[in-house]
This record gives C-alpha cells, structure tokens and sequence, in this order.
C-alpha cells in the first residue's frame, strides 16, 4: 500500500534533495490523468511564495521532462510504476492528501485548476501547463543563470515542437564538439581527468542532454500552442535583454556553462525557423515576432561565443578523446560514429596513452571493413612522419589484423581492395619501415603451416592467415602463393581455394605499366623459367587452371572464376605461340585446359574465345603445326623447334579451338565469312594437311585441297575434292597422301578407307598395294603424333581383316611348325610381322643417318605402344569374354614367343641406347609367356616349355646392351 503524501513536504523534499530527475523518473510511470494531476500540484506550489530555489527546481524539472526517454527506466522505476497502476486502481485517482506550501492545508482550488482549462485533464499538456507556469513565473526569476536556463528551455520545446517527429541527426564531429565542450564547460578540471566515475556520469548525462534537443521527443506544445511558446520567448527575451547583453564576462562556471547553452539553443531555433516560417499554423504575427527575436538574439550569442573556454585546440582535442573514449566503452548512443572518428585520429593515436589501451579493450566494436582501413590509414600516417615507437606500431598492427580476421570473407576482400586502392600492390610495405619485417616475419609461419599441412583441414583459417599478411603486402603474399603452388607438391589444391576466396588479390593496378592485375603479373612470374621438373610444371598448371574454374570460394557469393579464361589465354597464351619460344609447349597446355572447362549454357553470353581474336589465334596454331615437320632436324643448324610430343597437344588444342569457333559461327554464318576468306588465304602458303586440320572452320565454303596422286588410289568425287600439283607429290606417292589423310582425323580416315579403290581379287594389286603401304609407313611413322599413331594402327588392323595388305610372316626361329590353329592370331602376328620388316626398312644402311637419337627413341616408343596393344589384344582373345579359354593357351603362348622375337630383333637392329621402351615391353612378354606357360603342366606343356626357354635364352643372347640381356636371361631363367 502506498501511503498517503502530503505534496508540500514531497514538493519540498524534491527541492532541498535537487532530486528533479527521480521525481520526473517516478511521475512518468503514472497514468496520463494522475501525471497532468500531479504536476499541476507542483506548478501551484511553485507559484505559491515563489522562491530562488523554486525557480531553479521549476527550471530542472521541465528539463528532465524534456530528457526524459521512455525505453530507459531502472527496474526501481518501473516496480513504482507498477505499484502505482496498482493501487490506483483499487483506491481511485484522488488518494493522495492536498496539502499547501510550508505545511499548510490543501486548498480547495489549485492555482491551475483543471476548470481554467478546456476538457478533461487527459487532454491537457503539461508543455502547456508549464509555458503557463514560466509566463507567471517571469518576475521571480531574476538570477541571470536562471534567465538563460529559461530561454533555453523554451526555445528547446518551440524547436522539438516545431520539427515534430522529424529527427535532426548532426554530424558525429559536430556531435562530440558539442558533447565535449559541455563537459568542459560543466567541468572545468577536464583537462586532468581520466575516465572516472564522476566522468562517465557526466558523459551519460549529457548524451541526454543532446538527445533531448536534436533528437524526437513527446515532450511537445499541442497544435496551436506553438505561437503561444514563440510569442513568451520574444517577450521574455525583450525582458531580459539589457540584463543578459550587460552580464560580466568574468561569471562562473556554471554561468559560461547556461549562458553556452542558450546561445545554443537560440542558434538551432534559428537552424529551423524556416521550417516554422512555412507553417500554415502559426499566425504571421508570431512569425514575425520569431524573426525579430533571433535578430535581435545575435549580438547576445556573439557574446556568449567571445568568453566561453576551450579556445586552446590542445584542450580541446583531449576533451574530445576522453569523451571518446568514455563513449566507446559504455557503448553509449552513436559510439559506432565516435569509433570511426577515434580510428582516424592520428592526433589521438599515438599522443593520447589512453587511445591503445582503449582500442585493444574495446577491439571487438572495430570489427568493420571501414573501421579497420580508417585504423589503417591513421596508423600508416603516423609511421611515414615517424610518430610513435615500433613496439607501438606493432601492437597496433596486431589489433588491426585481429579485427580482419573477424571479419567475414566479402569483408576481408573489401578491406583488401581498400589497401589496394590507397596503397598500391605493396600495400603498407610500399615505403619499408616496421611493416616490412613484420610480413618477412609473419609471411614466412603462414605458408610455413599451410605447406605442412596444417591448414589443410581449416580453410576459414588458412584464408584468414593469408588475408593478414595480403594486408601487408599483397603483391609479395600472391607471389609467394604461385611460387608454393609449383614448387611444394601436393599444396597447390589448398592454395587455389584460398586465392579463389580472396578475388581481391585480382585487383587491377592502375599504376602498373602493363595495365595487367596483380595476380596475373605474379602467375606470369611463376610460370616462366621457374620449373625444375615436369611434375612442377604439371602442379602450377593445375593450380592455373583451378583458378580459371567456377565456384570454389568458401563464401560461394561469386561464382565467377578468379582469373577468367579469356584473361588466361590474353596473359599466357597470344604472345607466346611463335616457332622461337623453346617453352611452347606450356602456353599450349594453358590454353588446352582454359577450352576443356565447361562454358556456361547461357545463350546470351558470348564465348569467352571471342575475346582471344579466334581466327588469328587458329592461324597461329596452323604456323606452328606447319613447322612439325621440322621436329627432327639438327637443333645445331636450325632455331628452337617443335617437338613431336608436343605436335599431339597442338593437334589436340587446334581441334578445339575449331569446334568451339565452328559452333560460334553456326549461329550466323554470313557474319564470319570475311574471317574464314581471310584465314584461307594465310593458310594457303603452309602444307596441305594443315587445312585438314581446320576443315570444320572452312565448311560448305571450300572443297577439300589434296595432292593429285591422291585420286590415282582414291575414287574421290569432283563436288568435294580438289587436286593440287604438289612438286612434292610425284607419281608414286598417292598412298602417302593417302596415309597422311588417314592422320588427320577419325573421320578422314573413315573416308579414306571407303574411298580406297584396291581390287582384292587381284593378287599383283594386293602385293604391290602391301609394298607401297609399307614404304608410306615408314615416312611417315617418325613424324606421327600418339594419337596419328593410334589412328594409322586401326588403319592396318582393318586393312588385315579386309585382306587388303598382305604381310607374309616367316617363323624363322622356329626349328618346326608346332600343330595349333594360329588362325584367330594371325592378324596378330601380321601386324607385329608389318613393324619388323618396317625397322628392317628404318634401320637400313640407306636410312642409318635419317633420324636423330631423339627420333630414334620415339620410333621405339610408337613401335612399343603398338606391341603392348596387340599383347593386350591377345590377352582379350585368350581370357574369351571374361572367362579362361585353355584350349588357346599353346597358341597364345606361341604368339608372345613369336612377339618376343620381333622385339628383340627389333632391339638388336636399333642404334644403342634407343630402344628401352622396347625393352619394357620384352619384359611384359616374358610375364605374360610365364603366365601362361605356368599353367599348362600337362607332360607336353613342360617338355615345350623347355625347349621355349632355351629358344628364348638364344634370341635374349643377341642383344647387344650389357644390362639388359642380363636382366632379360635372368627373367627367363627363373621361368619355371
């Protein structure tokens, strides 16, 4: 139960205690119709006997209820509000006692009775009732502290009145100006303090202060009333004038402080009198009497500005930053715009103590991209004029960094193109200092766990590491990355997520001369001479292209590539495709990989190959094909040339190439027909098979172009077929041509054989159709690509199997024909008979200085592909679906010896030292013979194995190098 109150003595209570903000505080939580009651009863009682002191409590009250914020009671508060509600409603509204001042009974009538106003007190305002009260009040208010005390408030409510619901947000700079001269002003001592407990009072306390004046308030003049609230401020002003503009300069304290306030309040009256100016509801009168006001205000807050303090910026400044500071660590209201002036402060940072410590306490609330790069930009400042030890910096430093490392992703990338930006690809080590031997320092751990596998399971980590030092430095970071990305195996998988999630790192530089990104400029430094093996290469190559793919990012926000493919080829590719560059064969790669990744559905996106000037890009794949021919020459008398393994890529690649183009074309053939003539034209002075090549670019718009000597094999039509009179090609060579045409394509070859016009039936056609073929293999075997090879394999095994080439074998090393039916083998050995008799032709006296030992080398390995394919074919016809077929395995087991036999010749004719892939394959043969003859042990099978074993040991005893006819009569030795 609340007890009954007499109100002079809470009146009187309130006054002698100053408690005007705890009597506000409680009077809110009443019902409107009791709070209107109640503050009638107060205003009576000031009126009664009007005092200095009642003045001064009249006065704080209305200020308190202008600060007054609904949202911010204390739980004392709110459990009084609570109670009140309670008893008010079991007891009625007029509960409490009346009581007069100085102990009087209460009258009958209060001075401000509810009958003086129009309806109910629920409707009433106590702006209205306490403009009432001041108006009355005026004579009694004779202190020149409460003059200006009243003008404030005043012209406050006319303001919060005036703009209504609008909110004036001022400027964060503007706003701690004003903060931190009204702590000043109030506590002069300010320039020796610290962050104590009287300070943070009077640093939450003005923020209520400020909020009240710039700020929504309910505490308003009803509609109507705001000419009223204008025409009391002017008389009073007119009133108080020569008292206000006579006051000596030399006041207090407190009179610098109310006198500050005024003048202050008076200028944001004049800020939005305009906004009263176009008020349809205040009268002109009152308008005018506004206007009249402020001029006439002008000369008094000129005044006012001459003696008020602070005028030293030293002082200033360190009001500034204690109030800062005081701010940031309450996390009071706007603390997120005080940090952002207390991180570019490079006044404050390093002359201030207090502002490390603050910042390192309070890190948390600087987890933002513009808050890191303002704490970036202040501490970079302050290094270059050398303000500040390196131990501070540092610690500094480390607080930034820890901030970006709480920042997401999308934010860490901001905050690196903010460094970018400002700092350039060197980022803060651009001008040296301590910033560069603290990235030496961190750089090194970073990529140190990373490589060691450490990161491996942590993306979020490993990004985040690098996003550190990146800040640092980030073209040395990228450079560092690409440079792992080669040489450390195994870590270019892990490094390629982490650049994909920093596309940053892509930033294009402006100042660089090349006008490339930093990430290109670093991958091109990796790229070229930095290789000590092949498997580096193949690493950094994959690293590449990973970059080139989609997706990838932890944040998956973009799922653009990194390094766009068109980009790739611009950066890796165009300038590096000439005859001259001895490393062709990686931009080749570059460009082979950036084709094989899949392209987007999206029809109305071009490809990206468009952007890679495709036809001159087709022309200068065909130059280098056409230089292929050239693989074997002596390197000694010609320039750096093409070699044959990488002829295959660059067949692979040009393929490619043409599909893509072929399908951009196919949308509007007419657009690209000046291109197509164009590359015709360039194309006509290389050989005739490189046309081949590009045939699905030229289309419909030209015939095939072959030598003539190719109709003399081939019934080739007139509608889809040219001759050309090659000096080249005599009479003779048609097969060659033939055989070349089979090398382009699987489709070429395909016609090549459907066209092919050889009479089975006639054996002197066969017989010498077989000879031709085999003097056309032997020109053409050492210039065949792997997959040319492949195709020209198929070409003989249908050619077999159509009886068309007759390739007679002999078992001359077989003392007797052992009866099996060698029938299901025989293409078999025809085919490993037709290789034999070619090396006859090869390694003949007339053809000894034909190759290179390079050449011979890739001889052996074309001629050792084919052996393992047709051991392998074996292999399939013994096993008979799947299943174990005993009754071939003599037959199988003579195949492999006969196999054996042709290799080991075939090694014993070739220049030494290039035959070891041959010599592998030998190897596999004598597992395979082993394998088979292991499971025959039938009497017959063993008694053949013994004389199979001492025929082997004969042929393994030819071979003329040491090593290996050891090795090899080892192997057959231990045959069992």
């Amino acid at each position: 139960m609340i007890p009954k109150i007499n109100h002079t003595v809470l009146f009187e209570l309130v006054k002698s205690l100053g408690a005007a903000e705890v009597f506000v505080a409680l009077l809110s939580t009443l019902p409107a119709d009791e709070c209107h009651l109640e503050m009638t009863r107060f205003v009576d009682h000031i009126l009664d006997g009007t005092s200095d002191d009642d003045v001064a409590i009249f006065l704080d009250v209305w200020w308190e209820l202008m600060k007054q914020n609904e949202g911010q009671r204390e739980k004392i508060v709110q459990a009084f509000g609570e109670e009140a509600k309670r008893y008010l409603a079991r007891a009625g509204a007029d509960e409490f006692c009346h009581s007069p001042k100085r102990l009087k009974l209460d009258p009958d009538v209060s001075l401000l009775s509810t009958e003086n106003f129009s309806g109910s007190s629920s409707n009433l305002s106590i702006p209205s009732l306490l403009l009432d009260g001041l108006k009355r009040l005026k004579s009694h208010i004779n202190p020149y502290i409460y003059k200006c005390s009243a003008l404030a408030k005043l012209s406050d409510m006319i303001c919060s009145s005036a703009l209504s619901d609008t909110i004036v947000e001022l400027p964060a700079v503007e706003y701690l100006e004003k903060f931190a001269k009204l702590i000043a002003l109030g506590q002069p001592v300010v320039q020796k303090f610290t962050a104590t407990e009287c300070l943070i009072r009077r640093v939450k306390e003005t923020e209520r202060e400020l909020r009240a004046r710039y700020q929504t308030s309910a505490f308003k003049l009803p509609q109507g009333a705001l000419s009223s609230g204008i025409e009391t401020l002017a008389d009073l002003f007119r009133s108080w004038e020569p008292a206000l503009q006579t006051k000596s300069e030399n006041g207090t304290d407190l009179q610098s402080l109310t006198a500050y306030r005024t003048a202050e309040s008076l200028k944001y009256l004049n800020e939005i009198c305009p906004v009263i100016q176009s008020s349809e509801t205040v009268p002109q009168d009152a308008k005018k009497g506004l206007s009249d006001l402020l001029l006439n205000s002008t000369c008094f807050m000129q005044k006012v500005g001459s003696y008020v303090p602070l005028d030293d910026v030293a002082t200033t400044e360190r009001v500034k930053f204690y109030v800062a500071v005081t701010i940031i660590d309450g996390r009071m209201e706007r603390y997120a715009e005080i940090c952002k002036i207390f991180a570019s402060s490079q006044a404050w940072a390093f002359s201030e103590g207090n502002w490390l410590d603050c910042l390192e306490r309070n890190r948390d609330v600087f987890h933002d991209t513009d808050l890191v790069l303002r704490l970036v930009g202040t501490l970079k400042d302050a290094s270059s004029c050398r303000v500040g030890e390196t131990s501070t910096v540092k610690r500094v430093m480390n607080v930034v960094l820890d901030c970006l490392s709480a920042l997401s992703i999308s934010d860490k990338n901001k905050a690196l193109v903010g460094v970018l930006s400002r700092y350039g690809s060197k980022g803060l080590c651009r001008d040296g200092g301590a910033f560069k031997s603290w990235f030496e320092e961190e750089v090194n751990m970073v990529f140190n766990s990373i490589t060691q596998g450490e990161a491996a399971n942590n993306i979020d980590k490993a990004v985040t590491a690098v996003a550190r030092v990146a800040f640092l430095n980030p073209e040395a970071t990228v450079q560092k990355t690409c440079h792992l990305a080669a040489v450390n195996l195994g870590a270019h998988k892990l490094l390629g997520q982490i650049l994909k999630s920093l596309p940053a790192l892509s930033f294009e530089d402006n100042q660089a001369s090349d006008g490339r990104s930093i990430l290109a400029r670093c991958l091109l430094e990796a790229a070229w001479g930095s290789f000590a093996t092949t498997k580096e290469e193949n690493q950094f190559l994959e690293f590449l292209t990973s970059l080139m793919e989609s997706g990838g990012r932890i944040d998956q926000e973009a799922p653009s590539p990194l390094l766009q493919p068109a980009d790739a080829v611009k950066i890796f590719v165009l300038p590096y495709l000439i005859e001259s560059n001895p490393g062709i064969e990686f931009p080749l790669k570059v460009l082979n990989n950036a084709l094989k990744l899949p392209v987007t559905d999206d029809s109305t996106k071009e490809h990206w190959l468009l952007a890679c000037c495709p036809f001159p890009l087709i022309f200068a794949l065909s130059q280098l094909l056409d230089h292929c021919i050239l693989c074997w020459e002596d390197s000694n008398k010609t320039s750096n040339h093409i070699s044959i393994e990488t002829k295959g890529l660059l067949i692979e690649t040009l393929d490619m190439v043409c599909i893509v183009v072929e399908q951009i074309m196919s949308a509007d053939p007419e657009t690209w027909s000046t291109s197509v003539c164009w590359l015709y034209r360039k194309t006509e002075r290389l050989d005739w098979t490189v046309r081949l090549w590009s045939k699905s670019i030229f289309g419909g718009h030209f015939k095939y172009e072959v030598p003539a000597t190719l109709f003399e094999v081939c019934d080739l039509s007139d509608d889809g077929w040219s001759p050309l009179n090659i000096p080249q090609y005599g009479p003779g060579t048609g097969l060659l041509a033939w055989m070349e045409c089979c090398c382009t394509s699987t489709h070429m070859m395909e016609q090549m054989l459907s066209h092919l016009t050889i009479d089975a039936k006639n054996v002197e056609e066969v017989n010498m159709f077989s000879k031709g073929f085999l003097i056309a293999l032997i020109q053409v075997l050492p210039w065949c690509s792997s997959s040319e090879w492949r195709r020209l394999n198929h070409v003989v095994k249908n050619l077999l199997q159509r009886e068309l080439l007759h390739v007679p074998y002999t078992l001359e090393y077989v003392h007797y024909m052992p009866l099996l039916n060698l029938r299901p083998f025989a293409h078999h050995l025809q085919f490993s008979q037709l290789l034999l008799r070619a090396f006859q032709l090869i390694c003949s006296c007339s053809c000894s200085d034909w190759l290179p030992t390079a050449g011979w080398k890739y001889a052996a390995r074309q001629c050792a592909g084919s052996m393992s394919d047709i051991l392998e074919s074996v292999r399939c016809k013994l096993k008979g679906h799947g299943a174990p077929n005993p009754d071939g395995s003599q037959e199988a087991i003579f195949v492999v010896v006969q196999l054996f036999c042709h290799v080991i010749h075939i090694m014993v004719m070739m220049p030494s030292d290039t035959s070891e892939s041959l010599y592998y394959v030998s190897l596999e043969l004598l597992s395979q013979y082993e394998t088979l003859s292991t499971a025959n042990t039938s009497t017959s099978g063993l008694l053949s194995k013994v004389n199979e074993k001492h025929f082997l040991h004969s042929i393994a005893e030819n071979l003329t190098n040491e090593e290996q006819r050891s090795i090899l009569l080892q192997k057959i030795g231990k045959i069992c």
